[in-house]
């Protein structure tokens, strides 16, 4: 399979991603199943595309499809911006970490985070902010992609991080451009090859 960078194009995708949770809280498996009718449109779109957003719920009956114009993939996490300031994070499969204690070890003294009102908030330091939108480590795919990373920046020094809670619900009907999608393969493949990539 050819990805988004030698083909010239990177259309936009419909994933449903899907996490099992152990006992602990940690995860245990992780499935992420391409839906066919987005990508047979071959849309060069932004995912957060407000009519489309709701146009895709309306046709598939997702109750909320999440937009993702950004992926960072450090460590061993895979963190998709949901928001400027608002993420949805994959730790390891099977590595017995919870999402908590998998961001812990990634940033080390360079994250804060606390509970609240069953809400997981983060707070990172501003080198932490720096290295994670500088560095490979993240992919942005938005037509206003400088812009947005300077927004980025500024909120997540302000106003830290809201980390989607994985046991919220039983999966997620997510919205992202081929590019991400390669990349998320890729950190699934890499993560102990417990992901399982299914085309639907």
């Amino acid at each position: 399979m050819k990805t988004a960078t030698e083909t010239g194009s990177n259309p936009l995708l419909h994933l449903n991603i899907s996490a099992e949770l152990d006992q602990k809280g940690s995860v245990s498996d992780i499935t992420m199943r391409q839906c066919s009718l987005v990508s047979d449109l071959n849309l060069d779109i932004d995912p957060d595309n407000l009519s489309f957003l709701i146009a895709v719920g309306d046709v598939t009956g997702a109750s909320q499809p999440l937009a993702v114009s950004r992926i960072s993939c450090i460590g061993q996490l895979a963190i998709l911006w949901l928001d400027l300031n608002h993420w949805l994070v994959l730790p390891p499969v099977q590595s017995g970490l919870s999402v908590s204690q998998a961001l812990t070890m990634t940033f080390g003294q360079d994250i804060s985070l606390k509970s609240d009102d069953n809400a997981l908030r983060a707070d990172l330091t501003e080198a932490a902010v720096r290295y994670l939108l500088e560095s490979d480590n993240t992919a942005e795919m938005h037509c206003e992609a400088d812009q947005r990373l300077k927004d980025s920046m500024q909120r997540l020094i302000a106003e830290g991080v809201t980390i989607q809670s994985l046991s919220e619900q039983a999966e997620y009907d997510i919205l992202l451009r081929q590019a991400c999608v390669d990349r998320l393969s890729q950190w699934l493949t890499q993560s102990q090859d417990a992901g399982q990539v299914v085309n639907a």
